[in-house]
């Protein structure tokens, strides 16, 4: 069967065709067709998010050489700025494009899920695809008018070689910041589209994922983003728009505050025991220009008629009209950020209620994580970690010691868990009581650093990496240990749970191996639990806490006998130490609190602080003594391997497991170890084995 001259001139026609003269949104609002909530299809509506305009619009500027849009989840920014420039380049300006996703996965699902609905959804779209079959790929898309859309993520590969008019970085935040050492993704987009000069565009867009780096930092413009890497570091290059509305009570045109600040709430602050902090009343926004507030109601009217305004430049207002004047920065980077308060498809309740709910979980559990991200994806802002709001000195710390018993568990604690940091020749132990939100007391601080080997009448020093047998003394010193109540009675509570590094000078990993198969043997295993600290970087979204089985019986290099059948915790020390920094700036008793006793010296609290945070992580710059530091992390590290292992979430202290019960109902009250262990095995009767922990259901050591 053979084509038709007339079909073939139609299929070619499309390579001479020119450029159509259309602005990105117009062809947007024109062509695409995008997904209802319903499942319907309709076309892509310019006023539901109309700050999206003219981010849209200077994509083809012949002024600028990039544009860089940051603002919050739940915006359209996807939508409008990839999805809508891709129906704009497709019907208006063939031309190759690249756009990156953050991972290859993220790449195939963005293909299947948006780029073939949009062809099949939108018929002005998907006409101009190619008819060939071996045209229409996962990653790459080829139209009659000979153009391609490469779908590709961030790699040297795929970021390298090929030049396209137009590069798009989607999620920005989210990908590496150097690819391979060759540079950031945006720098390597922008190698490719130097070939089109001025009519070469580069975008990214991406609500903000890194800290704050400077907690002092004063902007010298009311458009200036914070001190941060990934997209406002873009931003802050540029020109620097950002959205300012009118006032429904006074008619001036402001620009909404960044972040929770915003906004203007209640609480009821009655509620630990809760899920969830509520909120009462109605939830508003704070005018900055006259101190109202205003009704979320307002927010889709004073929308549609904000504008952008670039930093050197003002609204002049009359009864009529506005006018932006001055004089803007001179750049070739239109740069925008939008504030969480303006996104169509969030409310500010929702914004608000988030942000509770992270910050409740931040003080019960001491983890960042979910408040930085609901800053980050719902408020459209940067996070300045908790651990940056204030200096901690010596001093400050000191001055917090308290009158406080002397190795006896106070009246508020509910139970023990101690930590241990491996030395060249000694234990250096930690025990810390802990209460109702995780407010805890150091009860006990020492060191083990004499074995039981004798020469000459006397004790040889530790030697933890060497013998076994010097493993040992921890079994009595620590596992097995009871401190007395301080309530007055003859009562004890003993140590739950002791975490123990598994690192440390060559020779220590064998051996910790081989004292946790030991300790198996004789039904203690479930009260140690060997642990190793790893430093992720701050953006690598590592858990706090994962469970491993370490097995390097394949490997003969290995010195460190590892069969898969000795569990480790891998503890995330960047996380686990921030939480600790945090706490440590808490100055009211309460949820987290830390109680220092006062016959502790100051070389306590020399070694709370030798560490520094920088951008990748926790350093000991001056290699001074830290140990009270590491084991604080580690106790911590041991709390959150608890709550996993037992599936909790949290301890809910109306209702808490027998462990963490108030004493009269605590199974950790004169509880004689070697006693119960001796009687189970008697009885033929072994502990069950739960990788380490007591599973809170079984009654074995009561």
């Amino acid at each position: 069967m053979f084509a038709s001259a007339g079909e073939i001139r139609r299929e070619v026609a499309a390579l001479a065709r020119p450029p159509v003269r259309m602005q990105v949104s117009e062809a947007a609002s024109r062509y695409l067709k995008v997904q209802t909530p319903g499942g319907g299809v309709a076309p892509w509506d310019p006023s539901l998010t109309p700050y999206m305009i003219e981010p849209m619009n200077m994509l083809t500027s012949r002024l600028h050489e990039s544009v860089i849009f940051a603002g919050p989840a739940r915006t359209g920014k996807t939508l409008a700025l990839i999805d809508g420039f891709i129906g704009y380049m497709v019907t208006c300006d063939p031309s190759d494009m690249l756009v990156t996703q953050i991972s290859q996965e993220k790449a195939k699902d963005y293909s299947k899920l948006r780029v073939n609905r949009m062809h099949r959804n939108s018929p002005e779209i998907g006409k101009h695809l190619s008819t060939n079959k071996q045209d229409d790929n996962v990653f790459e898309k080829y139209y009659k008018a000979g153009n391609v859309l490469k779908i590709g993520w961030p790699t040297v590969k795929q970021l390298s070689s090929s030049d396209y008019k137009y590069v798009l970085l989607t999620d920005y935040d989210r990908m590496p910041e150097n690819v391979d050492h060759e540079g950031s993704p945006f720098s390597l987009g922008q190698k490719r589209t130097q070939t089109f000069l001025s009519r070469g565009m580069t975008a990214a867009e991406s609500s903000p994922g890194y800290e704050i780096i400077d907690p002092n930092w004063k902007a010298r413009s009311p458009h200036e983003a914070p001190p941060t890497r990934g997209i406002l570091s873009l931003y802050n290059l540029g020109d620097r728009r950002r959205w300012y509305w009118p006032c429904p009570h006074c008619g001036t045109y402001f620009m909404p505050l960044s972040g929770i600040d915003a906004f203007s709430f209640n609480i009821n602050k009655d509620l630990f025991g809760a899920t969830e902090t509520e909120i009462t009343g109605v939830v508003g926004l704070i005018a900055t220009c006259c101190g109202q507030v205003i009704d979320e109601k307002e927010k889709s009217r004073m929308n549609a008629k904000g504008v952008w305004v670039q930093e050197g430049c003002h609204i002049e207002q009359d009864s009529d009209a506005i006018e932006i004047v001055g004089e803007p920065r001179k750049t070739k980077v239109a740069s925008f950020w939008m504030p969480g308060a303006s996104a169509a498809y969030q409310t500010w309740t929702s914004i608000v209620q988030r942000y509770l709910n992270a910050l409740r979980e931040y003080d019960l559990t001491g983890s960042e994580e979910t408040l930085k991200a609901t800053t980050n994806v719902d408020q459209g802002a940067p996070y300045l970690p908790r651990r940056l709001m204030s200096e901690t000195s010596v001093a400050d710390l000191e001055k917090r010691a308290e009158d406080l018993p002397k190795r006896a568990v106070p009246e508020n604690a509910r139970f023990l868990l101690a930590s241990i940091d491996v030395q060249g020749s000694r234990f250096v132990v930690q025990v810390i009581a802990y209460g109702v939100g995780y407010e805890n007391w150091l009860i006990d601080r020492f060191d083990i650093h004499s074995s039981k080997r004798m020469r000459d009448s006397e004790a040889l020093p530790l030697d933890p990496a060497g013998y076994i047998e010097d493993w040992d003394l921890i079994i009595d010193k620590v596992i097995n240990r009871s401190y007395p109540l301080a309530d007055g009675s003859n009562r004890t509570m003993a140590i739950f749970c002791t975490a123990c590094d598994s690192g440390g000078k060559a020779g220590v990993t064998d051996r910790a191996y081989s004292f946790w198969r030991k300790l198996r043997k004789k039904g203690l295993h479930n009260r140690f639990v060997l642990v190793k600290g790893e430093r992720p970087s701050p953006n690598s979204h590592k858990p706090t806490v994962s469970k491993s089985y370490p097995d390097n019986s394949n490997r003969s290099d290995r010195k460190a006998r590892a069969r898969g059948d000795v569990p480790v915790w891998l503890l995330n020390t960047t996380l686990l130490k921030d939480s600790v920094a945090s706490d440590m700036k808490r100055e009211e008793a309460g949820p987290r609190y830390m109680h220092y006793p006062d016959w502790l010296g100051l070389w306590f609290y020399e070694e709370l602080i030798a560490e520094v945070r920088s951008e990748k992580g926790w350093d000991n710059p001056r290699r001074v003594r830290n140990e009270s530091f590491d084991l604080y992390a580690y106790a911590k590290g041991l709390l959150h391997a608890l709550l996993v292992e037992n599936k909790l979430k949290e301890i809910n202290w109306t209702s808490p497991p027998a462990w963490a019960a108030e004493w009269n109902n605590n199974n950790q009250i004169n509880l004689v170890i070697n006693a119960v262990t001796k009687t189970k095995k008697q009885n033929n009767n072994a502990p069950v084995d739960v990788g380490g922990f007591i599973n809170v259901q079984d009654d074995w050591f009561k």
